[in-house]
């Protein structure tokens, strides 16, 4: 029985197990995974410990039975009692994903989407981002020996740049002088045209098979707890998507009762998820995005239009915060949970406060927060707001 196929969003057309990454109308590709023929038990599920390829082999749409991994996944989900009095919840829990491999939750998709660019016989692996997605593919390359290219945008922090070039990928900045678009992404499938090089971005558009390892959080999240709630930081929107497929496929298998409620959250100064969720409308670029929370500072939603319908569905509300809650809710994480997030992995629990503050999540509620990435991935914010370290004389005037 075939353990996957792929269905384009916007023809209809459908694909077997075959090498493919947009379909022939060039439209973007979802993959479906075969429910009924997963075999395996939830009794052995949850007795399987290690990295999610291991443990979720059946959920994933990867056919080679030995895949190359870092470790990815199997974060910790812990309720932070402090937290939760200072907001007032009872029920508050954090899903650490600063603790994979390279420090954020692109961990998970990043190590499908590769290993399926392995099984397809890729060489170069090319991604189009200077954040989290990319350092873990420069990661993942660095450690199985594939070359990785990454272009990144004109204006790139040098720290960033840096962290890539120290783990081997070849790092080009892109400028284009065309509104509307973006040249990193361009730049990325110009070479997948003219190269035949495999994509590996953290969008779905360019590569269908990393979204899958997204939605290995929700399995996590699903066999710990019975959440009533979900909160998920937007960019290009592939964890929200995966989070909303892995709570859906749990109770398509009977595995879960109910599925939660995945909200989204974005920064004020780049919305476009929310704006088309107010609206009712298709996605569209974001033009000028400002915000501290630079991974999810992306103009369009790449992966928004697939997750709003089963947004839809679902029943999450999409809320827009601002800077000021994003620096709030990250000293708030450090100080009370013990967790250092970057402003983007600090954007979740914004949310969760300011629907909090709406009525939409209750004091009682199992809320679930995604801690998506480590405070050490953006230090330059940190830096700027804290005080100056006072100088003291050697048993004096330290109190």
């Amino acid at each position: 029985m075939q353990k996957y196929k792929l269905v384009c969003e916007k023809c209809g057309k459908e694909y077997g197990a075959e090498k493919i990454y947009t379909c022939s109308c060039s439209g973007r590709l979802e993959v479906s995974i075969n429910i009924d023929a997963i075999e395996v038990s939830k009794e052995e599920i949850m007795g399987r410990r290690g990295n999610v390829l291991a443990k979720y082999f059946e959920f994933l749409p990867l056919l080679a039975t030995s895949p190359k991994t870092l470790g990815e996944g199997y974060t910790p989900l812990m309720k932070s009692e402090r937290l939760c009095e200072k907001l007032g919840l009872k029920n508050l829990y954090l899903k650490n994903e600063t603790v994979n491999p390279t420090g954020s939750f692109k961990d998970r998709p990043i190590v499908v989407g590769a290993n399926k660019a392995v099984e397809f016989g890729a060489e170069v692996l090319v991604s189009a981002s200077s954040g989290n997605a990319a350092t873990s593919l420069a990661a993942w390359c660095a450690r199985f020996g594939l070359k990785c290219v990454t272009f990144v945008p004109v204006d790139a922090p040098k720290s960033k740049l840096a962290q890539l070039q120290m783990l081997g990928a070849l790092v080009y900045r892109v400028v284009l002088h065309e509104k509307g678009k973006d040249p990193t992404a361009e730049m990325l499938a110009f070479c997948v045209r003219k190269f035949g090089w495999h994509p590996v971005p953290s969008f779905g558009s360019f590569n269908p098979y990393q979204i899958e390892g997204a939605k290995t959080v929700a399995y996590e999240i699903a066999e710990e707890i019975d959440a009533d709630a979900v909160v998920v930081p937007v960019g290009g929107a592939g964890l929200l998507l995966g989070t909303l497929k892995g709570f859906k496929e749990y109770r398509e298998l009977g595995w879960i009762e109910k599925e939660p409620i995945v909200h989204a959250v974005q920064s004020e100064g780049c919305a476009p998820l929310v704006r088309a969720w107010k609206e009712r409308s298709e996605i569209r670029a974001w033009a000028n995005p400002r915000t501290v929370a630079g991974g999810i500072a992306d103009p369009y939603t790449w992966d928004g239009n697939a997750a709003l319908k089963l947004m839809y569905r679902n029943g999450g509300t999409a809320v827009a915060v601002p800077d000021s809650l994003i620096l709030e809710a990250q000293e708030s994480l450090a100080k009370y949970a013990g967790i250092f997030a970057e402003p983007t992995g600090s954007a979740s629990l914004a949310g969760i406060i300011a629907l909090r503050d709406a009525g939409v999540i209750q004091s009682s509620d199992k809320v679930v927060c995604l801690v998506t990435g480590t405070g050490f991935k953006d230090l330059d914010i940190v830096v700027t707001r804290m005080p100056e370290v006072p100088v003291i004389e050697v048993g004096r005037g330290w109190i």
